[in-house]
């Protein structure tokens, strides 16, 4: 048995996916004399059932070759089998928040490959939604942020990640009005009123690139909850373009919470929500906390995301 198995959605970022794919990816896995296989994806979801296939098989380590949307897809296969398996990936897609928040190299074919090759394995904390049975490596949300997602999806991917959610943002702020949401964290008492977003935080990042939830982190057994009061459309304007940075938290519209579970409802109006950039449906819904539930392939030696990310927001400030 093969010990890796490649996932690769040849539609993902505009079909670019698949130009990396053959021209590069494959040829260099083939001039490596990697033993691996691989299958092309040709339908949404496909990639779940194929990475529970081949972990029940006996596959090693499944890699997805592709952005976020595929990432989620065989993180799910891979914890909805009934052997261990383990993630990895190389993230050349439109979004890359998931693989980015593990520490994998983002559109860097040969970092990519060393640590699919020479790394090491690491345990992670995951979210699951309760109805939709999903698992989330990175942020779940409704309102705002759900809307311009599933703007994104049904929109064009030929530009970049950044790009494209920035027209969404636009688009949807033209008629967008608050969700009368009701968020009950753990035990404690339900946080109420008109929202015009909620980002529940496995990780910090989502949206190509948006840091939501700054304080989340992927090993602490928590989740890191953001939630915008409602504001006029010009004050949304300008705060959102602050989530890059993180910079939004401390407004005085912007609330804060951590729970290891939560659950939201929006009673007055069906309200979407989604994960990891992929529209799961209506509220309502409940998250859990999973500690150390998914296991990646990881460079070795490993940094944190946030490591990175402080890193990169230094150099920015300079």
């Amino acid at each position: 048995m093969k010990e890796y198995f490649m996932v690769v959605n040849p539609t993902a970022a505009g079909g670019r996916v698949h130009t990396q794919w053959t021209e590069k990816i494959k040829p260099l896995l083939d001039e490596k004399h990697i033993e691996y296989d691989f299958q092309l994806t040709e339908n949404p979801l496909q990639a779940i059932d194929i990475a529970r296939t081949k972990v029940n098989e006996g596959y090693k380590i499944i890699c997805s070759v592709g952005g976020d949307g595929t990432a989620n897809e065989v993180v799910n296969g891979i914890l909805k089998a009934e052997k261990p398996g383990i993630f990895s990936a190389f993230a050349i897609g439109t979004g890359n928040d998931i693989p980015t928040t593990y520490g994998i190299p983002e559109m860097d074919i040969e970092a990519a490959f060393d640590c699919l090759i020479n790394g090491m394995d690491k345990k992670f904390d995951i979210g699951y939604c309760e109805k939709a049975d999903r698992y989330f490596v990175g942020v779940a949300s409704m309102g705002f942020d759900a809307e311009v997602a599933n703007r994104v999806n049904k929109g064009s991917k030929k530009r970049s990640g950044t790009r494209n959610y920035q027209i969404a943002i636009i688009e949807t702020l033209v008629k967008f009005k608050p969700y009368e949401l009701v968020i009950t964290p753990d035990n404690d008492p339900p946080i109420t009123g008109p929202r015009m977003l909620l980002a529940i935080g496995n990780g910090k990042r989502y949206g190509a690139g948006m840091h939501v939830c700054p304080s989340a982190e992927i090993t602490d057994g928590k989740f890191a909850g953001a939630t915008m009061l409602k504001i006029n459309r010009i004050g949304l304007l300008r705060l959102f373009p602050k989530v890059y940075d993180g910079k939004h938290i401390g407004h005085k519209k912007v609330q804060t919470f951590t729970g290891t579970e939560v659950y939201v409802d929006s009673p007055k109006k069906k309200c979407l929500y989604q994960v990891d950039g992929e529209i799961l449906g209506y509220l309502p819904e409940r998250f859990i906390t999973k500690p150390n539930f998914v296991t990646v392939r990881v460079p070795n030696p490993w940094r944190s995301y946030s490591e990175i990310w402080q890193e990169k927001l230094t150099k920015k400030s300079k």
